[in-house]
């Protein structure tokens, strides 16, 4: 079907060239339509009286990808993340002044003249484009859809401009440091060593939003481009993107779990990772050697701290880092290092970045075989790494076939030594004059860069390890829409002091909203700078609130320029280091079943207040506490002077204590230094070891304690390598009643009522009351429920 509509242009419009660059244009109305069958191709005229092309495929019943090419046709070269070509059925209708597009679930109305696009789903408006945000004078605020030309008529940059809602909130954009809420903010999806965790620079960004109103946008592209979230006009946002064409998709959804998932289930699903991750990490920059690793091994033992995993920053040669070659004079035996460290139950992670000193012997093998980013004359392009760095780097170009030969084999090699993990540091510094061997520009390149070098190396890690019945895992700095697949991810360079852990917070539920289910930060912070300007240790208070929350976090690893261990600090804070340690390990069954559930169901570990509570307004903005797993409410402590935290409906648990707190209001503390505020969620269990249960993360889940608040009735999911165990529990007229196939010694209950009897799978179970607050269950005999 191809039909013609006649566009009448507002003469008022002339108005624009006055206060925009002579080369912009932009879409003023529909001039017909084809429907292809996999999508519908709509010619639009613009304000200059060219004539470009809108393509919409419905991708599912509520989503669909928007393409917009100024030229009237696909350019020769995209540079697109996703290739999402499978459409829905749909069926298009045609009025007199709009042509719609319908699937079970959505209406994507396009108005004929002046054009605009708006989405409704089950027939509700979510969002449209903004044609009308003007100024006293009647000057357009936003150009509407278009583009901008250079003085040869090539097309340099595309945008949308949509309609803002009084009180629309937005989420997202990957790990931004900044406020939760990004309405206000301009954000620029570039990735930058961002040198710290406060500012709006990010090493993580990601071109993924959530707006309130139930509905989210993906923009489909690598090239750098910047989203004004009402910054420059409260009734209006839009996104510029430095490219020829415009691609964007937009998922629907009224509920932001189902909205996440939505946008994970479409660009890959989240892989588990191995159980040992959720322990203890220890790292520095940097342990020198190798005696010092055993040193560490050794001086953990002796203390009682278990550690599961060990970091290596330096283990290659300066010159040559980044090849993936020992340097053996420091580390002279490293597959037995590597077995030293599995006795002792210690998986080794190894640094690696995407550069190459330029004094190098790699680098000069490199530049003689084209594998390393060029300058726009052809040179390999040289850089400095960091800001402080003396000497210059060259970057391998990750989009060259010939240079990954060459590459993955390298990665394998060191991989099959029985590596665990690799943290894949820097990549974001590549000049913007890059010129890349898919035919990106620097512009193009520069955030696809930092999405390919993590991918290869965990897709060679996959290679490696699923043979052997293990599962690959990065910790990984950098990162970009679709990093979710290639798990998991730290903050970067965080500072110690105390109002930093809020950024931090706030960076991580950011993420988490992007998808991305794996996550920790430096605990006890990677750097800290005295009032001469030099490197120094963390306050004990710093490094105490630090690692509280950390070892509350995903994800829990010490590094920093100076030690992190705990025995480096004074004995009180040594101890209560060891204590959530040991915390950390016994809640191992409940860290392990929410990173399941994370893999299976698209919902990530830490979760802003907003994803569990979505009806709650109170939590629209809350992005100082968050929920972990389905359980447990988290309020770090940062600098508070008056320590606040919110409790939605309900009645909490203290996890600590058991003390009951009635929600639905703001509650205040005083935390101790020793504590940290967690509370259990009405109707739920927190399973854990017993506290006499192993170290180990890897030692299987027997003898459990559950720790339940119950009000009334409850129903949860526990998962694990076996699958999913059930857990139920009926407390009604004093006799409580469970069922479960988990393997439950002893059942700590906080509530307030009455207990006269428990039952276990209908075995009678015995009982004591320990406080107002809490009744102690068992030993429990649980036979299969």
């Amino acid at each position: 079907m191809n039909k013609k509509t006649e566009v009448s242009y507002n003469p008022q419009l002339g108005y624009l060239k006055t206060i925009f660059s002579h080369n912009f244009d932009f879409l003023t109305g529909v001039l017909g339509y084809t429907d292809r069958g996999d999508g519908v191709v709509i010619e639009a005229g613009t304000y200059r009286n060219k004539k470009a092309a809108v393509l919409i495929q419905p991708l599912s019943p509520s989503s669909y990808r928007f393409r917009m090419y100024p030229e009237g046709k696909e350019p020769d070269f995209t540079n697109e993340v996703f290739s999402l070509e499978k459409t829905v059925s749909y069926q298009v209708a045609e009025e007199e002044e709009t042509l719609s597009i319908h699937t079970a679930r959505l209406e994507i109305r396009i108005r004929k003249i002046p054009w605009e696009v708006s989405t409704y789903l089950d027939g509700r408006l979510l969002t449209k484009e903004q044609n009308r945000d003007s100024n006293v004078d009647n000057m357009c605020k936003y150009l509407p859809l278009g583009f901008d030309q250079d003085d040869e008529g090539r097309v340099i940059r595309v945008r949308e401009s949509m309609y803002m809602y009084a009180g629309e909130a937005f989420y997202g954009f990957g790990e931004k440091f900044t406020e939760f809420n990004k309405r206000g903010q301009k954000i620029q999806c570039w990735q930058k060593d961002a040198l710290s965790t406060n500012t709006g620079d990010s090493y993580k960004n990601h071109p993924y939003f959530m707006s309130s109103r139930g509905y989210s946008i993906l923009v489909n592209s690598f090239t750098r481009m910047t989203f004004d979230m009402g910054c420059g006009s409260n009734v209006t946002y839009g996104v510029e993107v430095e490219d020829s064409y415009l691609d964007y998709i937009l998922f629907a959804n009224r509920d932001y779990k189902d909205l996440l998932a939505d946008y994970v289930h479409m660009t890959g699903s989240i892989p588990m990772i191995p159980r040992w991750a959720f322990g203890l990490w220890m790292s520095k920059c940097v342990y020198k050697d190798q005696e010092e690793v055993y040193q560490v091994i050794a001086k953990a033992e002796e203390e009682g701290v278990s550690i599961d995993v060990m970091n290596l920053d330096a283990w290659q040669k300066q010159e040559d880092s980044g090849a993936w070659v020992w340097d053996t004079q420091r580390f002279p035996d490293p597959e037995e290092m590597i077995r030293v460290l599995r006795e002792h139950k210690i998986h080794l992670c190894l640094w690696i970045y995407p550069y190459i000193g330029e004094t190098s012997v790699y680098f000069r093998m490199a530049a003689e075989k084209g594998w390393l980013v060029k300058d726009g004359i052809g040179d390999p392009l040289t850089f400095c790494a960091t800001a402080g760095a003396r000497r210059k780097v060259g970057c391998f170009d990750f989009t060259n076939p010939d240079f990954l030969e060459w590459y993955v084999p390298r990665v394998k090699e060191v991989i099959a030594m029985g590596i665990g993990a690799v943290k894949t540091d820097f990549s974001e510094a590549v000049p913007e004059n890059g010129v890349y061997y898919d035919g990106s520009n620097g512009i193009q390149g520069h955030n696809k860069l930092t999405y390919l070098y993590a991918k290869t190396i965990y897709e060679a890690m996959r290679e490696v390890k699923a043979p052997l019945g293990e599962r690959p895992m990065l910790w990984g700095r950098s990162g970009y829409a679709g990093s979710h697949t290639i798990p998991a991810a730290w903050a970067g360079d965080s500072s110690t002091h105390r109002n930093n852990h809020a950024c931090i917070l706030q960076g991580g539920l950011s993420l988490a909203l992007s998808g991305v289910a794996y996550w920790g930060f430096d605990m006890g912070g990677f750097y800290n700078t005295d009032h001469e300007g030099y490197e120094c240790m963390p306050e004990e208070e710093e490094y105490i609130r630090s690692t509280q929350f950390g070892f509350f976090s995903p994800l829990s690893r010490c590094h920093g320029k100076t030690p992190r261990e705990p025995w480096n600090f004074a004995p009180e804070t040594k101890n209560i280091f060891s204590y959530y340690n040991q915390l950390r390990h016994r809640l191992m069954p409940y860290l392990y079943s929410a990173a399941w559930q994370a893999s299976l169901e698209s919902v990530p570990m830490m979760r802003p207040l907003l994803m569990e509570f979505q009806e709650d307004r109170n939590v629209r903005n809350i992005g100082s506490e968050y929920m972990l797993g389905d359980s447990l409410l988290v309020a770090p402590v940062f600098d508070q002077d008056d320590f606040a935290l919110y409790l939605p409906e309900g009645t909490w648990a203290d996890f600590f204590t058991g003390r009951l707190a009635e929600g639905g209001r703001w509650i205040s503390l005083k935390p101790a230094m020793d504590q940290i505020p967690v509370y259990i969620r009405p109707n739920t269990i927190v399973p854990m070891r017993s506290a006499q249960g192993g170290g180990d993360p890897e030692e299987p889940f027997t003898d459990l304690t559950i720790c339940m608040n119950l009000k009334d009735r409850l129903s949860c999911v526990c998962y694990d390598d076996n699958g999913k165990n059930h857990f139920t529990a009926e407390w009604k007229n004093g006799e409580l009643a469970i069922t479960t196939g988990l393997p439950v010694k002893q059942i700590l209950l906080y509530g307030t009522g009455q207990l006269t009897e428990v039952t276990c799978n209908g075995v009678s179970c015995s009982w004591e009351r320990r406080d107002a607050y809490t009744y102690s269950i068992g030993p429990v005999t649980c036979l299969p429920g």
